[in-house]
């Protein structure tokens, strides 16, 4: 009975806030280790995961989040899926956190956002999901700021999507935040997964799995933050596959277009010679990347992004 009281609290408690101690790393899903128990695999940080209930359980068919080598690069990805355990129901579940059990107040136990100073403006990584019935998958992000006037956490930004096709494939998504509180660096962020969005009501569909892998942050600031945009960009087809064709709505002598691929490297460089210069990308990774249009003095006029397949 103790037991299942324990797990009530924990699972009641996988999306409420705390700060936790911790960095960033480990964004490819490549490092595990085994539990004391051996009953399961645990990422290493600073991914957490509800697989400690399964030690209070004394073992489950499915553990809630497991090391799997059907992963997009590298050799393995996270396969969360959403079981009962315990006679409750669980969705996998993966969040930037901690976990450290306490006895007393179950629901504390949990501990969601590790620090981190950056302003990313989106979040990327890839993924394939089998919903069962209907189920959806989620995912957020919050970057979040201790503010000691109110003893609180401001939320600086958030982003949240919820999606119930069945993709079978590996598939990048590209998650923009919204910033509610600009030119402010956030001390904390928070990122979660769940098979099943809305487990922490205990509602989902046992059996549906989501595979992630390949997480990353991406930060443009100063890239796609041009805020008078002096001169406005079209691009043409957006997604493109083999080739893409910018535009601009007036001439600008000798023009340059900077191109950064998703880890902010400068990849290419575009000399206007027409208004509307074509790019071969059909040797190009799929994913986002980003321009950045200057004029020959150097001055920023223009920014924004496009998809390639």
């Amino acid at each position: 009975m103790m037991n299942k009281v324990f797990l009530t609290g924990f699972l009641a408690s996988l999306f409420c806030y705390a700060y936790a101690q911790n960095t960033l790393s480990n964004f490819d899903l490549e490092e595990w280790t085994t539990s004391d128990s051996g009953l399961y695999e645990e990422p290493n940080a600073p991914w957490k995961t509800a697989n400690t209930a399964v030690d209070f359980a004394g073992g489950a068919a499915v553990n809630p989040v497991e090391k799997t080598t059907d992963a997009y690069s590298g050799n393995y990805a996270a396969k969360m899926e959403s079981a009962t355990i315990f006679f409750t129901f669980t969705a996998g579940a993966l969040w930037t956190g901690d976990f450290e059990i306490n006895i007393t107040d179950p629901a504390k136990s949990a501990q969601f956002g590790v620090p981190y100073e950056g302003t990313p403006t989106n979040v990327q990584f890839y993924y394939k999901y089998f919903p069962v019935n209907g189920d959806s998958m989620g995912i957020y992000t919050i970057l979040r700021k201790w503010n000691p006037t109110t003893q609180q956490q401001d939320t600086i930004a958030y982003a949240e999507v919820r999606q119930s096709e069945t993709t079978d494939e590996y598939t990048l998504f590209d998650l923009e935040l919204d910033y509610f509180i600009p030119n402010i660096q956030p001390d904390s962020i928070e990122i979660a997964f769940t098979s099943s969005a809305a487990g922490f009501e205990y509602m989902g569909q046992i059996g549906s799995r989501l595979f992630v892998d390949e997480v990353k942050l991406i930060d443009f600031v100063g890239i796609t933050d041009v805020l008078t945009q002096e001169v406005k960009v079209s691009t043409s087809p957006n997604p493109a596959t083999d080739h893409l064709q910018f535009g601009l709505d007036k001439t600008i002598p000798n023009a340059q277009l900077l191109i950064f691929d998703a880890m902010g490297r400068q990849i290419n460089t575009l000399i206007f010679t027409t208004n509307t210069p074509q790019l071969d990308v059909s040797a190009w990774q799929s994913g986002t990347y980003y321009f950045l249009l200057k004029n020959e003095k150097g001055q920023d006029l223009s920014s924004g992004k496009f998809l390639i397949k």
